[in-house]
């Protein structure tokens, strides 16, 4: 029997990289600071010029120049960035694994009691491609087959998900996918939603999944599994 503090070892929550987050935010902030202070000088502005531009004080401008104002607002930043003829353009990509939250732990622990002990069970299995920071929720395996675990708490746009686990478990060469949904009025909806992809591409209920993986069985098919 696997004991819990074995399955927290397996299921970490990963502050870590947070952790990493924040020590950016910094960097980032002083290096648009210091961007701001650059333009600013080149533009021949004074702080004063600057701070009357925008309604803010001479202090807070500096402030933010050195990167030692922690709180300061996306506008603030773009209008300060405009009164020293900066553009401040922001995107996003995918980086690393978004962190569980103990709701998400919880269901997969409840999953796993009702599937039993007669799978190898690997958590946050990453996609096996360069440069893609994706990861499976768990791969559980036995010598026939390897399936591919998500878990959902909260099901937002059934159809978007669903079909985002399928090119992920292309991506890792998996086969079979089960889908582990909190059961929740909200979530039952979302599926109902999306009924079209549920029954042609996760055509199992919780029951039949169950069923066949508590006797180490692959069932055969996709399927979702409401808890």
């Amino acid at each position: 029997m696997i004991t819990a503090a074995l399955h927290a070892r397996q299921m970490p929550v990963r502050t870590r990289g947070l952790d990493h987050a924040r020590h950016r935010g910094r960097l980032v902030r002083a290096e648009i600071g210091g961007s701001i202070r650059h333009a600013r000088l080149a533009a021949g502005l004074r702080l004063c010029d600057v701070a009357e531009a925008i309604g803010r004080s001479v202090a807070w401008v500096s402030r933010v120049e050195r990167g030692m104002s922690a709180k300061v607002s996306m506008e603030d930043m773009v209008v300060l960035c405009a009164a020293v003829g900066l553009k401040l353009w922001l995107t996003t990509y995918a980086a690393e694994r978004a962190i569980h939250d103990a709701p998400q732990l919880a269901l997969l622990r409840r999953f796993r009691a009702r599937v039993g002990e007669m799978w190898q069970w690997s958590y946050e299995v990453i996609v096996p491609v360069a440069g893609d920071q994706r990861a499976a929720d768990a791969v559980i395996r036995v010598p026939s087959v390897s399936i591919m675990i998500e878990a959902f708490t909260r099901v937002a746009d059934g159809q978007a998900q669903l079909r985002a686990v399928r090119l992920k478990a292309r991506d890792m060469d998996i086969e079979r996918i089960i889908i582990v949904v909190g059961a929740t009025p909200s979530n039952r909806r979302a599926l109902a939603a999306a009924a079209d992809v549920v029954a042609s591409d996760f055509p199992l209920g919780t029951k039949a999944v169950i069923r066949a993986l508590s006797a180490g069985r692959d069932p055969g098919a996709n399927g979702i599994v409401t808890l």
